[in-house]
């Protein structure tokens, strides 16, 4: 209930901002309205993601191959328990060389890219009814205009999903609809070459041209949501790398080299005649 409190008091505060007014001579409180945006940033995000993870959780299992969901779910779990497991903050990170340091970042880069390229290559259901199959036929073989560019992707889209869309009707045209599995990228060039398309009036055109644009709204919906959730992942892989520079930097000795010049300058400038002690780890790790 706090919480909600204190999330109304921030958009309240924004909302005040909107009408201040620059040109008074009233104190301008920076920090209290940067701290108010920063918070409604952070509630905003927090909405992105747990919305994110309930359209993966609903409509995955029902879009794309289960046992392909399960490979994805655990590609994800293995690059976040590699995060946890070497937190920056233990004893068993810290004591570790700079070599080692840099072998961490390339297994987390291997596992995190590996999770992308699979979520990238997931192939989703995709279902067409008898009429939205013809309507699409139709369309993209005698209606719609290619320029130069438009033809090599219907060539891509033709020879990667659409050809085998065809055969596969071809085989048995008794029946009312027809599921395919296609990746995201036939999708979006699907998408791209019909978005343009016309037809007049509230026709069975105009039904099977909505019902399909729906199918592929629904599917791009639900790659999004993993692209978010990798969105996600990428930030707190970012975290991890940044906290795991500042516990390794006083292992390099050109940092190290760098503070004591600066430590030995700002001695020198003090006109203080005072020996000056070498800078240790002990003096530039956190207390």
């Amino acid at each position: 209930m706090s919480e909600d409190k204190n999330f109304q008091s921030a958009l309240d505060k924004a909302k005040e901002l909107e009408s201040f007014n620059f040109n008074s001579d009233e104190g301008f409180d920076v920090q209290g309205y940067y701290g108010a945006l920063e918070q409604i940033a952070k509630k905003n995000e927090n909405l992105k993601n747990e919305e994110a993870e309930a359209i993966v959780e609903e409509q995955a299992k029902t879009m794309i191959d289960p046992s392909f969901v399960e490979e994805l779910n655990l590609k994800r779990k293995v690059v976040e328990d590699f995060i946890r497991k070497y937190d920056p903050n233990t004893k068993e990170v810290q004591d570790l060389e700079l070599l080692d340091v840099d072998k961490l970042y390339a297994v987390s880069n291997y596992l995190l890219n590996s999770y992308i390229q699979h979520v990238n290559e997931a192939r989703f259901i995709f279902s067409l009814t008898k009429a939205e199959y013809k309507f699409l036929n139709k369309t993209l073989l005698h209606e719609i205009g290619y320029n130069g560019d438009e033809v090599f992707n219907f060539a891509e889209l033709y020879k990667n999903f659409w050809e085998g869309v065809q055969q596969k009707v071809e085989e048995n045209k008794s029946l009312e609809s027809y599921t395919f599995t296609v990746n995201i990228k036939m999708l979006l060039i699907l998408h791209h070459l019909i978005k343009e398309h016309k037809v007049k009036g509230i026709t069975n055109d105009f039904q099977q041209f909505q019902t399909v644009l729906f199918k592929i709204a629904g599917v791009n919906k639900l790659f999004n949501a993993y692209s978010i959730i990798i969105e996600r992942i990428k930030s707190d892989r970012e975290l991890w790398g940044n906290s795991l520079d500042e516990v390794m930097k006083v292992k390099d000795p050109e940092y190290m080299a760098q503070i004591a010049q600066q430590a030995k300058d700002a001695h020198e400038k003090s006109g203080s005649k005072n020996k000056l002690l070498p800078v240790t780890e002990a003096d530039i790790s956190e207390k």
